[in-house]
């Protein structure tokens, strides 16, 4: 294995285990690639955990040759996504790294039909100032790849660094695994925030309607306020 593959199977392994252990996937869910060369990306197979991995598990697959079979040294196959991943790097060829992930969070929060606003937060608004938004579509089909390959590219520039799934997660591209991940760590911290600012407003919308009908005049309620 040469020194760049070595580097690239050590950034998504670190990747998968700090998705793990910030709570931002579980089971078999999420996948990460790492670009290798021009034709090449470094990619996590499909049905395993991503932060149990080994070395060995990951997958060489071709940009340029997607009918090429895919190379890994324990005969795994490419994630299920294996199209977004391809689509988005041949769409934004700097970047360095893709990863997606099923942020608990944002699936909550897109399922009840909120959409955040990265604006609301000054990391997000600094570091993630476009999130676009993706409705509902088949994970892992070429319409999926396609619309995300898309939203990453719209105009103007900056382009957008991460796109927002409905009941999907999200995904987030950087010019390594790191920084990818830290863009999804944002995206999550967003929608957590978002998720608890409508908990606290909805409380105290409730509240203040059992306040209104036991207060009166000299009550403790009324004197507390």
């Amino acid at each position: 294995m040469d020194d760049r593959t070595n580097a690239a199977t050590e950034a998504i392994l670190r990747a998968g285990r700090r998705l793990g252990s910030r709570g931002l996937i579980s089971a078999g869910e999420g996948n990460i690639s790492v670009r290798l060369d021009a034709d090449r990306l470094l990619i996590t197979p499909t049905g395993l955990r991503k932060d149990e991995l080994e070395a060995g598990d990951l997958v060489v697959v071709w940009l340029d040759h997607p009918d090429r079979e895919p190379l890994s040294a324990s005969g795994r196959r490419p994630t299920s996504d294996l199209a977004v991943h391809l689509a988005v790097h041949a769409a934004r060829p700097e970047i360095g790294a893709m990863v997606h992930a099923h942020l608990p969070a944002a699936m909550a929060l897109t399922l009840a039909g909120e959409i955040p606003d990265p604006s609301a937060l000054p990391e997000t608004a600094l570091f993630l100032p476009r999130l676009p938004f993706l409705s509902l579509e088949t994970p892992g089909s070429d319409r999926l790849a396609q619309r995300i390959a898309a939203s990453l590219t719209e105009a103007p520039e900056p382009h957008a660094n991460a796109v927002l799934l409905e009941r999907h997660g999200a995904c987030a591209v950087g010019a390594d695994a790191h920084q990818a991940v830290d863009r999804l760590e944002l995206v999550e911290v967003l929608c957590r925030t978002w998720r608890d600012a409508i908990s606290i407003r909805a409380a105290r919308a409730a509240l203040g309607m059992v306040d209104a009908s036991r207060a009166s005049p000299g009550s403790r309620i009324e004197e507390g306020r």
